[in-house]
């Protein structure tokens, strides 16, 4: 059981807090109330990023190859994958949830796949079963020995 940081990106609505909350590991995700401001986040990332033994899962969205590699650096990320459902699909699954900023993130869903890119070589995330079946398989686009 070493060291597994695991960030999910992906769309608004495409299951990356639902992905997350089936790890068994610690979730950081921004729109958890606990966190007051993107400053209280990022310096509870920073400090994760120094944990030699930190298994967690970080949810951002991730849509391009810059965004992510920036947020893998921070947290010292073992596997950065991508969580992906079609727009349409992702667009009704921001609806179902009703939550108060539903209308911003029916919006940004489409701005999303507009920015999205894969130059990173970013791997679909292949369950936490795949993971646990091999762990030293670099399933991941990122990773870093302790």
């Amino acid at each position: 059981m070493g060291r597994r940081v695991v960030i999910l990106c992906g769309p608004p609505g495409a299951g990356k807090t639902t992905a997350a909350q089936a790890s068994g590991l610690t979730v950081f995700d921004r729109d958890d109330p606990q966190w007051q401001s993107e400053r209280q986040f990022t310096d509870a990332l920073r400090v994760l990023g120094r944990d030699s033994s930190a298994r967690a899962v970080v949810i951002r969205s991730g849509a391009t190859s810059s965004a992510r590699a920036r947020w893998s650096r921070l947290v010292v990320a073992t596997h950065v994958f991508m969580v992906m459902l079609p727009p349409e699909e992702c667009v009704r699954r921001v609806k179902a949830r009703g939550r108060e900023d539903m209308v911003r993130g029916i919006v940004s869903v489409p701005k999303w796949f507009e920015s999205f890119d894969e130059r990173d070589g970013v791997r679909p995330f292949p369950g936490w079963s795949a993971l646990d079946d091999a762990p030293g398989l670099p399933l991941g686009s990122t990773s870093r020995r302790w």
